[in-house]
């Protein structure tokens, strides 16, 4: 589930709780033939009773509230982008996966490794892959070898993991002041 999925669902999940109980709340005060808490039921009710189907206000909520339930709809059923890569089998009857997250890690990891890479990040996608290396500026010749190095520890890792299709390597070297 996406984070946003994630903090839609708390926040419409907590409106209906809270819409839930004031309606509860409004039809016991009722029933005990209280003054209403919170909703002016008695006013909505002439308002309401007034309209009709056809009037303009009435379409613009209905057509605002499809609108976002079309979008709602839309957004849940689009396809999800894909956050793992399929390693090489090596038993026909058994799939296994690992995610771009962690083949990121490894990348930065493997790259960290090599002496005089101060840092390495990475963002792997199912095609692409790019790992930021930062190495101090000493001589362009020797942040040149550094990030070779760099990216034969971090295509050497890519390799080791048996990937049924692995991402196309791309590094970027970042020089920082030594």
């Amino acid at each position: 589930m996406r984070t946003v999925d994630r903090l839609l669902a708390v926040v419409l999940g907590l409106a209906g709780l809270a819409g839930g109980l004031l309606v509860t709340a409004e039809v016991v005060a009722g029933l005990l033939d209280r003054p209403p808490l919170l909703l002016p039921v008695r006013s909505a009710t002439a308002e309401l009773t007034a309209r009709s189907w056809s009037d303009t206000l009435v379409l613009v909520v209905a057509g605002a509230a499809l609108a976002v339930g079309v979008l709602l709809l839309v957004a849940e059923l689009t396809p999800r982008r894909r956050t793992e890569l399929v390693l090489q089998p090596r038993d026909a009857r058994v799939t296994c996966t690992v995610s771009t997250g962690s083949v990121g890690h490894l990348l930065e990891h493997a790259a960290s490794g090599v002496p005089g890479v101060r840092a390495a990040s990475a963002r792997v996608r199912r095609r692409r892959a790019r790992l930021d290396v930062s190495v101090p500026i000493r001589d362009r010749g020797e942040a040149g070898r550094m990030n070779e190095r760099a990216a034969a520890a971090a295509t050497g890792a890519l390799t080791g993991l048996r990937l049924r299709s692995a991402p196309r390597l791309q590094v970027r070297r970042t020089e920082q002041g030594a």
